[in-house]
């Protein structure tokens, strides 16, 4: 039997309210060419009934039933598992929009290794914001032309995610590019810049194919992380080793300065989460350790950024006041003005 030419990986843990919709945006796109690849990773609901209920009438759909480990191991189960030439990943809670895979696997080449698409932001079941790559629809002939356009997909936060690409699946496992199952935040950004370090054919469409759902209150984005800063840290410096890897770290270095100022009220931002149970001083101790590292009073000291919002919260955070850096979080939390 033909191999199918997209495989469909969706890890799923306790989605029953959603999987259903998930499952039949991809049975109900014109392109038909997939295998579809159900992870259900130890759920305690009625995801795995569901699935079950829905494969058995469609060939083409794969349930697999492992204990719970994470959505990195389930991806990567999945990943092995995969028989289509190229591999794309969907969240549970998340859907394609109408003919997105035909649209994804349109006009490819037989050199294409990577796809990379835009997504809507989807919250109350309304779209609040669309992210797309600033760029025509183009296939990228070679690595450098690619290179120097990443820092647009990196500022437009399109580089994150794996469920708005599409990889060649033997690229993935000749290269042995998986996600790492010891982190809860970066995990994505780090395998999609395994994936983008020495890849050569890229397509990228100025469309958004799938709506990625927030839903208020659930998930990584609502809790409080004491270590979240750090992570986030850690993943700048992924990018910059990358960037130097590739001879073009200097001339980005702004952008990738004013990343790391903004995650740094981000960070102090979510003390102001309902979900942290720091004290003040806690807090303030925490303001203090972080503003007085060396590579944070560096960026401080660097010279004004285009970005008015960026000037402004590192004007903030050169006062070394941390009871004044901490009333301004709380303000930045209560207008959302940083993200």
């Amino acid at each position: 039997m033909k191999p199918p030419l997209l495989t469909i990986i969706v890890p799923v843990y306790n989605a029953e309210k959603t999987i259903g919709r998930a499952i039949n945006s991809v049975l109900n796109q014109t392109f038909q060419d997939f295998e579809l690849i159900l992870i259900n990773d130890g759920s305690m609901d009625k995801s795995l009934q569901i699935m079950n209920e829905i494969a058995k009438d469609v060939p083409h759909i794969k349930v697999f039933d492992i204990p719970n480990s994470g959505v990195s191991n389930a991806r990567n189960y999945g990943i092995n598992h995969a028989s289509g030439r190229y591999t794309t990943f969907l969240d549970a809670d998340d859907y394609y929009i109408e003919n997105a895979l035909s649209e994804a696997l349109g006009d490819i080449s037989e050199e294409t290794q990577l796809i990379i698409f835009g997504y809507n932001v989807e919250s109350d079941h309304k779209i609040s914001v669309s992210r797309i790559p600033n760029k025509e629809t183009t296939q990228f002939p070679n690595e450098k032309q690619f290179r120097s356009f990443v820092i647009s997909l990196i500022k437009n936060e399109m580089i994150n995610a794996p469920w708005n690409k599409v990889y060649l699946t033997s690229y993935l496992k000749v290269n042995k590019i998986l996600f790492d199952p010891t982190l809860n935040i970066g995990e994505d950004l780090k395998f999609n810049l395994s994936v983008i370090r020495d890849i050569k054919h890229v397509k990228v469409i100025n469309k958004a194919l799938i709506n990625y759902c927030v839903i208020k209150g659930e998930g990584l984005v609502s809790r409080f992380r004491i270590n979240r800063f750090d992570l986030r840290y850690n993943m700048i410096n992924d990018i910059k080793e990358l960037l130097s890897y590739w001879e073009l770290y200097t001339e980005n270095k702004p952008v990738i300065d004013q990343m790391l100022i903004r995650d740094i009220m981000g960070y102090f931002m979510d003390f102001y989460k309902s979900s942290c149970d720091l004290s003040y001083s806690e807090k303030l101790e925490r303001v203090n350790e972080i503003i007085n590292r060396n590579e944070i009073r560096e960026v401080m000291i660097i010279n004004k950024n285009k970005d008015f919002v960026t000037n402004l919260i590192k004007r903030i955070l050169r006062t070394k006041n941390s009871m004044f850096i901490l009333l301004s979080a709380k303000i930045f939390h209560s207008k959302r003005a940083v993200r």
